[in-house]
């Protein structure tokens, strides 16, 4: 057996047995380079960019008033162009408990929960399932890899087909032409953000030598690589505390006026604790490490980081891997990418089907019924997430696991959808893109229903293009979806019903 000859085998089954879960990875991880945008949007109070009038301390005094357990730390983010607004979170000493509230810039208290757009990226590298979701996102990376490598061994003629698509023939030739452009389209891409994925948690899933010289002490780990200073807590209360305020002008000095990020507080209210500022970059691929550590009580500069050559390589890998660098266009371009790469999932299951119709098997309903429910039925339960983040009441208890909820049901009932339907595939997919036009289409109705000044026209009229750019995208999904809708409820062709001889889709590289 010839090396392209076992690739295929690899390649036809290591790409199919994960398709559906990095299907949900990608799409997630496209949707989360506009995360921020997306928060906008999910909040009213942030539609209108108000300048906010809050402190650092002022967003301490909050945190004091409202939390009485003692905490381990606590971490806040002053507003940015992206995020007008404070930003707070705080972990429970001895608990592993994590809250975090944002703050209404114009009313200094916190918005309405919500999950915001950070839910599409929890669901990217973790599928909210906490650290169990975090090795199966590694393996479905590794997995990824494999695929793309056998994919590139097996398709002789590559790039040549890279220039071909015929979307009128048999179908099955049609979604073979889709899989190899769109897997050639974003080949460096997807095999640079595959290989980053699983970079930034070798921690994660090599932890052995973290055990042995660490004793798990993942944060001493840390620590040390990255030259934090650590001190730790003697549950002695401090009276006194250093202003935030104070602390970070005098690191902007320090840094020749440079932007300050994350402001961070360990064993706060304690004799012992430490304020840790970081300084912020994003023009950056790899966020700067620069961080001035001081006591709380007597504001006496502790220590300045010195990351480690080893670290810094780390932390280019991750901003690569983030894209939260070089403003729009750049997410753009990942966004665009992302997408590429579910069109080439999508491709390759049509082409594994499609070539196996004729035999018939109980795998055929099985993937039928998969293919419906995640390749239909994530974005449509992403679009239902946000009519319930417009439709649930602001005062709601709960608000933002509400939110979450609303995507839990609506996914879960379309994919009983899609099991109800496996046997008229065809059907399932003019019902589904209907519906997708349907909702993509009345939601920015429904802003403009729901919300004075975050609708399309509104922020236009300002300019707000960040805002209106989601509206836009949103009216742009839902055309397209009734597009091929509309097409999908045509007749079928003849030859589009054809297959294609045995032999002759091998030499074609299928």
């Amino acid at each position: 057996m010839s090396l392209r000859q076992s690739m295929a085998g690899l390649h036809t089954w290591g790409g199919l047995l994960p398709s559906w879960l990095l299907y949900v990875i990608i799409f997630a991880g496209s949707l989360a380079c506009f995360d921020k945008e997306l928060e906008r949007w999910m909040r009213p109070a942030l539609h209108v960019p108000v300048a906010s009038s809050m402190t650092a301390d002022e967003v301490r005094d909050w945190l004091r008033r409202n939390v009485s357990d003692e905490l381990h730390a606590f971490w806040t983010h002053a507003p940015t162009e992206r995020e007008p607004y404070w930003r707070l979170g705080w972990e429970v000493d001895g608990s592993m408990e994590i809250h975090d509230v944002a703050f209404d810039p114009a009313g200094r208290e916190p918005m309405p929960g919500s999950v915001g757009g950070r839910f599409f990226f929890d669901l990217h590298y973790n599928l909210h399932a906490g650290m169990p979701g975090v090795y199966i996102v590694g393996l479905a990376g590794m997995f990824m890899l494999v695929a793309l490598v056998s994919g590139v061994i097996i398709h002789r003629r590559i790039f040549k087909d890279f220039f071909t698509l015929r979307p009128q023939t048999n179908g099955q030739r049609a979604w073979l032409d889709a899989h190899n452009l769109f897997g050639v389209l974003g080949l460096p891409f997807h095999l640079v953000l595959a290989y980053t994925g699983v970079a930034i948690f070798v921690a994660t899933y090599m932890p052995a030598g973290i055990q042995v010289a660490y004793g798990s002490d993942i944060e001493k780990f840390f620590g040390e690589v990255m030259g934090a200073y650590i001190r730790e807590g003697i549950h002695q209360p401090s009276s006194q505390q250093v202003s935030l305020d104070g602390l970070i002008e005098r690191s902007r000095q320090r840094w020749d006026g440079a932007e300050v990020g994350w402001v961070s507080v360990h064993h706060p209210g304690d004799v012992a604790a430490v304020v840790d500022v970081r300084q912020r970059d994003e023009s950056r691929i790899a966020p700067p490490q620069a961080t001035l550590s001081y006591d709380e009580a007597s504001g006496e500069l502790l220590g300045e980081q010195q990351v480690s050559a080893g670290y810094q390589t780390y932390s280019w890998l991750t901003g690569l891997h983030m894209a939260q660098f070089g403003g729009t266009l750049v997410r753009v371009l990942y966004f665009l990418l992302g997408l590429a790469g579910c069109a080439m999932l999508v491709g390759g299951l049509k082409v594994w089907l499609a070539k196996r119709e004729e035999r018939g098997g109980r795998a055929l309903a099985l993937v039928r019924a998969l293919n419906g429910a995640v390749l239909g039925g994530l974005p449509l339960a992403s679009l239902a997430l946000l009519w319930g983040n417009r439709l649930l009441p602001a005062s709601l208890p709960e608000r933002a696991e509400a939110e979450g909820w609303v995507f839990v049901a609506s996914w879960l009932v379309l994919a009983i959808w899609a099991v109800l339907r496996r046997h008229q595939p065809r059907a399932l997919y003019r019902e589904q893109l209907a519906l997708g036009a349907l909702l993509a289409l009345g939601l920015p109705l429904l802003n403009w229903l729901t919300t004075r000044d975050g609708h399309l026209l509104a922020s236009l009229a300002r300019g707000d293009w960040a805002l209106a750019g989601i509206d836009l995208t949103l009216l742009l999904a839902g055309l397209l979806c009734a597009l091929f809708a509309w097409r999908t409820a045509q007749p079928m062709t003849q030859a589009a019903r054809q297959p294609r001889g045995r032999r002759q889709l091998v030499e074609e590289g299928v």
